[in-house]
């Protein structure tokens, strides 16, 4: 009753805002005895001033009248090692996040209490508190604009010296956690994008600017960091995989984070950006490829370089760059013996792509960048040189293809390499440099672009002349015997249907022959599969993988990771014996590329046909294949195992009349007597060992199954009475991180295997020949489901 009497207290009226302020302004001293009652009253401002910012203007006004601010810096300093940092830090965050009236935002960053707040000296060392640091500087830097981005930077005799907000973050630059290199990220992009004249004045100035080297120099460090892993030779190649997509994901994201510096419309930043990225990441990979090394003076290789040369080009769209790096593709053209004779080749490369930066320079500094025109007129500048000096280009085109890889520099010198994961890398930047949709029209017309749909459809001119020659090596890659790893073989294929578009599928006599060797090497690969233990899947993954390799075979050069480099250059063992399943899909994707071509030539079309061209192909080319039959039979597969489990009940008739009687020993639970069942349906077969049901002695209780295929039964030397058979999983198991193309040189582990002991050998020949006879019947039918495809009256 008494309580009713007593005044309630409005939490966020002006008069309890005054008493908390004055509360605050008491404190003398922070320690850890009264550090949470300090925390309290910090809250409690920050939550009536937010309250405040949106209801009561008031509220607000007692906050500068008192300068609340001013009351939080005074603690901060007080605070000591109570440990109250990351509180208020955390306060002030949420109270310059919450606000939104303009004025305060303005008042807030006055009278420089926010940068006495960032330039305070506190105690990184352990602890949680750089994170809390991070989220304040992020959280400023999202309220600045252009008008209020001034108060923030120190000035002395009009010239911005320091700007505190972006010094200290870009100490934590390079900072180990992911979360705090974002914040830090966007908080430049934040500044960046407000900044005004005085301050991006103080971003070119050497000092500030050097941010942009330390960037590109760490960006190479990474760089160098996937050539050390690619070298390693301890870590197994799924380790190897693993670190080479977290080490590319970095580089990816520090591209991101340049091109979205970039698209920042302001000439200054650009140029200063384009520069560093320029001359001293692009120039010296370039310098490497041009001179025909396998690694540079800083010990990166050939192999990094196009990866980062294509993975770069996919990224910067909208930029120079691309017309930067085709300039030098451009130069690479030249054969040496255009040069004089007294120059060596690797002093006439130097040349050219120094030239080139040189001319680059040289454009910025004849024209005002901020003048409108500017950036074509640059760009015409440098194009209208490397033109110039690449009208010996003349005697390239003329000389005959008959000559010796060895007489070529630049890029053909990798195109034509024995090392393939360098020729494949080679014709991926040459095909992302022709996919470009920013390539200058002087630089595609002089490589000799033509106008069609997509610029890598139609590379003429210079290369177009050399074509035949670039698609006979990737036919004798296809067609090499021992055959190369599959990845590589898949790879070719890409590159070789891109080259097919634009001979409009028309092959010379030897490739043609190639060709065909390439078609039946891989059509003799999948019959090998027959025997192996994975040969009833052959229908399953060429129904599923056709619409898959059709996908991946249209795949643009943009759309299509460079990762795949990297992956062939980890690659150091030759491909095991034993084949598994991974295998046997990658075989199978070669195997649907060569098919594709092969129907292309028999619609006389350019595009990739359907599976269902399949069963459409007429006697003439030989037996129809029946797509829809194998749908249906590999909806069939396991279909038997569905019907018949563990603890599934056989009939009389199957138990007597199929079984052969003998023992096995399972761990654990002792010698058990049973019967041996092998049952083959079509394309599905499976093994069932079948107990005697205790109630009912004319029927069977199966207690364990196993697939037909890779059995592989043998007689016992030592024991004619034992039948060893091996046991692999029904369906395959795939780890997460593996792809079918990149796991082809492991083979699955075996699953176990099971002893069988007869009562005399008569009984284990007859198990024997009985389980062969099945396993015959489902390859027999398995053979004969797609024998229509392997047949060779198709390619005729």
């Amino acid at each position: 009753m008494w309580r009713s009497l007593w005044p309630t207290i409005d939490r966020f009226s002006l008069h309890h805002f005054r008493y908390i302020v004055n509360q605050l302004r008491e404190i003398r001293v922070v320690d850890k005895r009264n550090r949470e009652v300090v925390l309290d009253l910090l809250q409690s401002i920050v939550e009536i001033v937010t309250y405040g910012d949106r209801h009561d203007p008031a509220i607000f006004e007692c906050f500068m009248e008192f300068q609340v601010l001013a009351e939080f810096v005074r603690i901060l300093k007080i605070g000591g090692n109570s440990g109250i940092e990351a509180a208020l830090l955390q306060y002030l965050s949420i109270m310059i996040q919450n606000v939104e009236n303009e004025h305060a935002i303005y008042y807030c960053f006055s009278n420089g209490y926010i940068n006495s707040v960032i330039s305070h000296h506190y105690e990184f060392d352990g602890g949680d508190l750089i994170p809390y640091y991070v989220s304040f500087l992020r959280t400023v830097s999202g309220k600045i604009g252009r008008d209020t981005i001034c108060l923030l930077v120190k000035v002395h005799q009009d010239t911005a010296i320091s700007l505190p907000l972006y010094d200290e973050a870009l100490k934590f630059a390079n900072h180990g956690e992911k979360m705090i290199q974002i914040a830090v990220r966007a908080l430049t992009l934040n500044i960046y994008s407000v900044a005004d004249e005085m301050v991006y004045q103080f971003l070119t100035t050497p000092t500030a600017s050097a941010y942009f080297s330390s960037l590109i120099l760490n960006l190479k460090n990474k760089c160098l960091h996937v050539d050390a892993i690619i070298n390693g030779v301890k870590e197994s190649f799924h380790e190897k995989k693993r670190e080479l997509l977290s080490e590319t994901d970095r580089i990816l994201d520090d591209f991101y984070y340049l091109k979205d510096i970039l698209c920042i419309p302001e000439q200054r930043l650009n140029k200063l950006v384009t520069e560093n990225i320029v001359n001293m990441l692009i120039l010296p990979m370039l310098l490497t490829l041009l001179n025909n090394r396998l690694s540079n003076d800083t010990g990166l290789s050939a192999i990094t370089c196009l990866y980062v040369l294509c993975r770069l080009l996919q990224v910067f769209d909208g930029t120079n760059l691309v017309n930067v790096i085709g300039s030098a593709v451009l130069f690479s053209f030249m054969p040496p013996n255009v040069t004089d004779a007294a120059e060596s080749v690797v002093s006439a490369r130097l040349e050219q792509v120094n030239g080139l930066a040189v001319c680059y320079q040289e454009g910025e500094e004849m024209v005002d960048l901020q003048h409108e025109g500017a950036e074509n007129f640059m760009m015409n500048y440098v194009l209208k040189h490397s033109l110039e000096f690449t009208e010996l280009s003349s005697c390239f085109d003329s000389s005959p293809l008959e000559n010796s890889e060895n007489e070529w520099g630049g890029i053909f010198s990798c195109i034509f390499s024995r090392n393939h994961s360098l020729m494949l890398g080679s014709l991926m930047l040459l095909f992302t440099v022709a996919d470009s949709k920013d390539l200058h029209y002087q630089l595609a017309a002089k490589i000799g672009f033509s106008q069609v749909k997509t610029a890598s459809e139609m590379i003429g001119s210079t290369v177009a002349g050399h074509i035949q020659k670039i698609v006979n090596q990737l036919l004798k890659v296809l067609a090499s015997e021992p055959p190369l790893s599959v990845p590589i073989l898949l790879h070719a294929a890409w590159f070789l249907r891109k080259l097919l578009v634009f001979l409009d599928q028309k092959l010379e006599d030897n490739d043609c022959h190639l060709f065909k060797t390439s078609y039946e090497g891989s059509c003799g690969r999948l019959y090998e599969e027959f025997d192996r233990c994975w040969f009833d899947y052959i229908p399953d993954v060429l129904k599923s993988e056709w619409a898959n390799c059709k996908t991946a075979l249209e795949e643009s050069s943009q759309s299509k990771d460079p990762f795949f480099l990297l992956e062939l250059a980890s690659i150091q063992n030759p491909p095991s014996g034993s084949m598994a399943f991974l295998l046997l899909s990658s075989f199978l994707l070669l195997f649907i590329f060569l098919l594709f071509y092969l129907c292309c030539l028999l619609l006389k079309s350019i595009v990739l046909p359907p599976a269902s061209f399949l069963f459409n192909i007429s006697g003439n080319t030989g037996p129809a294949f029946d797509w829809q039959r194998m749908v249906d039979c590999v909806k069939l597969l396991g279909s038997i195992g569905e019907k018949i489990s563990f603890g599934s009940f056989i009939g009389k008739l199957r138990f007597r009349g199929s079984g052969i009687p003998c023992k096995i020993a399972f761990s654990g639970a002792g010698t058990r007597d049973i019967y041996v069942i092998p049952i083959a349906r079509e394309i599905s077969g499976k093994l069932l060992l079948v107990e005697r049901h205790p109630l009912h002695s004319r029927k069977g209780v199966v207690i364990a199954i196993a697939p037909l295929a890779g059995l592989d039964p043998k007689i016992d030397e030592e024991h004619p009475t034992w039948l060893l058979v091996h046991l692999r999983d029904f369906e395959p198991r795939l780890r997460s991180d593996e792809t079918k193309t990149l796991d082809s040189h492991t083979s699955l582990p075996e699953q176990g295997r099971w002893i069988l002991g007869f009562l005399s050998a008569k009984d284990c020949k007859a198990a024997f020949s009985v389980i062969l006879e099945e396993t015959r019947k489902q390859r027999s039918f398995v053979e004969n489901l797609v024998a229509p495809v392997l047949e060779e009256k198709l390619f005729k």
